[in-house]
């Protein structure tokens, strides 16, 4: 996907909001929005907003001296989801079909998203994901190509709800290959962050070699870049690996909340509405 005009309003709220959440002063405020509007100046359109989005995140770190302004978070959301593991779990094998609950507590999961939002409820989201629905639903096909594949590549997305993956990945009943953002950007999920979810106690834990908050193949390393066209099937989770991806080539099935407008109309579907399947 390529930047929308409404991108370019949305970069500036991320700025404003992100400081506020960093507890910044009014004068750090303006300097990030007045670096975003430089950023905006200089950008390339023609390229997805992830991709853009890290010159964005690097002058926040510049301006707050954070080199992982979002640390504190991204390990309060995963705690928080930790304390609900065990209810989590006891859900899906408590459910008629645990894998489809798995996946529907999965896209619940995404709504823990910092780069979108700064205000959620996980437990009320949590309230409605086995009985919500889905704009875009291909459990059955799905269920068929996992059939058939021998290990899957999970392409994880925030901190918090990695913590889902994990629950999804232990339904999957397959080797799982996931993969981290090669350093912090935003709450995106590193190989940190996904050794504090206990994903290492259920998959392989790879980096994308990409700092970007989604897939940007070509600033992946070549090892993870072989992966993702050997992989028998991929999964992938979040917007920012959807906007990122959507010319790949390569059948992916995508997990995730759709929560701009930008999106919404590029699929065709409902602001709000829950997405997993293929576009």
């Amino acid at each position: 996907m390529k930047m929308h005009l409404d991108c370019a309003q949305c970069f500036l709220k991320q700025a404003a909001r992100t400081g506020r959440l960093l507890g910044c002063d009014e004068s750090c405020l303006w300097d990030m929005v007045k670096g975003c509007g430089k950023i905006l100046s200089q950008i390339n359109h023609q390229l997805p907003p992830p991709q853009n989005a890290v010159s964005l995140y690097d002058m926040i770190s510049e301006k707050t001296g954070l080199d992982d302004p979002f640390i504190d978070i991204k390990k309060e959301s995963t705690k928080e989801v930790l304390s609900l593991y065990p209810e989590l779990k006891e859900k899906i094998e408590g459910s008629t079909d645990p894998l489809e609950a798995a996946i529907r507590l999965s896209a619940c999961g995404n709504v823990i998203d910092y780069g979108t939002s700064s205000s959620f409820d996980i437990k009320k989201e949590l309230d409605k994901a086995l009985e919500g629905h889905f704009s875009k639903w291909e459990y059955p096909d799905f269920v068929n190509r996992l059939n058939e594949a021998s290990w899957i590549l999970y392409l994880g997305d925030n901190c918090g709800e990695t913590v889902f993956d994990r629950l999804l990945i232990e339904r999957l009943k397959r080797p799982v290959k996931y993969a981290v953002r090669a350093g912090p950007i935003i709450n995106d999920v590193t190989m940190e962050d996904a050794v504090d979810a206990g994903i290492d106690l259920v998959a392989q834990i790879v980096s994308t070699g990409c700092r970007a908050p989604g897939i940007i193949l070509d600033w992946c390393s070549d090892e993870f870049q072989a992966l993702f066209q050997s992989a028998p099937l991929v999964i992938s989770k979040g917007q920012g690996n959807f906007e990122t991806l959507t010319e790949c080539g390569r059948e992916i099935f995508y997990i995730f909340k759709l929560k701009c407008n930008v999106v919404a109309d590029f699929l065709g579907l409902p602001l709000g509405s829950m997405f997993f399947g293929r576009p």
